[in-house]
Parts: C-alpha cells; structure tokens; sequence
C-alpha cells in the first residue's frame, strides 16, 4: 500500500513522533468539533442509529422493552450455534450494528462519540474503518467460542466490542504519543476499566453482558494500533480504496443475512424453536417439515437422540 509522509524528519537526538497527530487543542481530551474531522465515526454513528431505527420498526415491541431473538436473528445476530453450524460467518460483522434496546445503544454510541474521532484524527479514516470492523468481528468471534464452550442459547448484539476496540486503540495511541501519564492515556484506560467492571457486576447481579465481545474487541484494537507504521497515513487514493473495501464487506454482510433470511426457514429460530417446531410437525402429521426441523436442530447441536426417535417412528427413518 502507498503511504504518504505526514511528518517532517527530526534531528537523530530527538525521539519519533510515533504517530501522526494535529496540533495541540490547548489540553483538551476532546477537541472543538470533533466530529467535524471524522467522517468514519460520524458514519459508523449514523449507520448503528439507523439500523436501530429499523429494529424498531420492525419490532412487535418497542426500543425500551427490546427485541425478540427472532426479529435480532432476522436483521443478523451474532448466535453462536449458527455462526459455526450453518456458517454464518456474515453475522460477525452484522451484529456490531444492531442493540437490545435504547439503553444499550445510547451507552456504546456516547462511547464511539468520545474515542472515536480521538483514533480517526490521529491515525486517519483509512485505519479507523477496518480497525473497527476486525475489533467488533474479533470479538464477536471469541463470544461465539465461549457461547460454545458454555453451551448456551444466547445471541449477540451491540457495537460494544467494535467501540472496545476503539478505546484500546486510542490508549496505545496515548501511550505512544504521550505516555502513560498522558491525558488520552488516562482517559482511554478509565473507559475500558469503566467497561470491564460495569460488565463484571451487571453480570454478577443477572443482567447479561457480554464480556467475551469486549475483550475480544479490545485485544484487537491494541494489537492493530501497536502495528501501525510511524510518521505515516494512507494517501488520499489509497484511503479511498481502503474505505470502499470496508463498504463492500460490510454490504456484502449484510446481503448474506438477507440471503440465509429468504433461503433458509429455520434461519431467524433459536434452538429451542427449532425443536418445538420439529415436534409440533411430526405430532400433525407432517412429516416433511418434521425432517425439516430435525435437520435444522441438527445442524446447531448435532445428533438429537431423543429427537430423532420421536421423528423416526412418526415418519420412518432418517439418514444421518
């Protein structure tokens, strides 16, 4: 990729500018019109508000009350039995832009608000997009790793991990600019300690907050801002095609859960709907949609045994 110099040489006795910044903003965390000078996180902003606009609309409840797991699953949850048996890769990426309720997304968009343009300003867009795309999709990843490991039924949703991977972002970029003592330094690490104990105790007094999404997404966002090159941004052409290839993917996305959602009955029913819809056919008699449904329990869970004999000596027996 073609780099454009952002930075004058310095004389060899001083230390590198690791990263490039703008100039300083008289001590402010946040400087005047931040948003004016990322575009990436005023449109990563619009794009969670919207989709939420929709989830909303779509929903047979409300934005305060939630959203059922087959409207979240229709518009791409992340739901780990899924992700890995009907390879629903897609979801990874779909699921940073959906929330459970108005709560949930007004907490993770005054997150991306304050840390976003802090990344976006100092390294540039071009670095800020797939950063945030690969954090949310990392951390995703491990949820459904641990999902599985758990043997849970639960789905994902939430920018979270994606806005995790922001702040740590811009805690190495305080770090390697400023020091740990620094003013962005400080303020990325009380966000994500904030983040890791609110999730500990919401956790531990029956809420459900997925702590394996933010870790995920935080570990990335470190290890891809510890990589960035020093002194350098993306030129303006290459900018432009780094930013269009994370359009592309995120469409892309997007488009393979409107594909699985017309293609696939079973694709907005968790496992236990899959099973209640199984035993439901082969009790009326249809034995066809009774094979259906045993077919999509298997696909999340494996050989259902029980399941599978109730089906067989309604409808004869099924090929493995």
């Amino acid at each position: 990729m073609s780099y454009a110099r952002a930075v004058s040489s310095v004389p060899p006795s001083a230390p590198p500018r690791p990263i490039y910044t703008e100039p300083d903003d008289a001590g402010r965390i946040v400087p005047p019109k931040w948003l004016d000078q990322a575009p990436v996180t005023r449109t990563l902003i619009a794009l969670n508000v919207a989709v939420f606009a929709v989830q909303t609309a779509l929903a047979s409840g409300g934005a305060t009350t939630g959203f059922s797991p087959g409207e979240s699953l229709a518009l791409g949850a992340s739901y780990p039995m899924a992700t890995l048996g009907e390879n629903r890769w897609e979801t990874l990426v779909t699921a940073c832009f959906l929330h459970a309720n108005l709560l949930h997304i007004g907490f993770n968009m005054l997150a991306l608000w304050q840390a976003g343009p802090l990344v976006e300003r100092a390294v540039g867009s071009a670095r800020m997009a797939p950063m945030y795309l690969f954090a949310g999709a990392l951390g995703n990843l491990l949820s459904v790793l641990r999902g599985l490991t758990a043997r849970g039924d639960a789905f994902t949703v939430g920018a979270s991990g994606a806005i995790s991977g922001v702040i740590a972002a811009a805690l190495v970029v305080g770090w390697r600019v400023q020091g740990w003592r620094g003013p962005l330094t400080q303020a990325m690490a009380r966000w994500l300690g904030f983040i890791v104990v609110f999730g500990v105790v919401v956790n531990a007094t029956g809420g459900h907050i997925d702590n394996s999404a933010h870790v995920g997404g935080a570990v990335a966002g470190a290890l891809i801002a510890s990589m960035w090159r020093r002194g350098f941004r993306y030129s303006e052409r290459a900018s432009r095609a780094v930013l269009a290839v994370c359009a592309v993917v995120l469409v892309g996305c997007i488009g393979l859960v409107a594909v699985r959602d017309h293609t696939n009955p079973f694709a907005t029913m968790p496992l236990k709907e899959r099973e209640e819809f199984a035993r439901q056919a082969f009790l009326d008699g249809r034995c066809a949609d009774a094979l259906a449904g045993l077919a999509a329990v298997e696909r999340l869970r494996g050989p259902v045994t029980s399941l599978r004999e109730q089906v067989e000596r309604a409808c004869g027996h099924v090929a493995r």
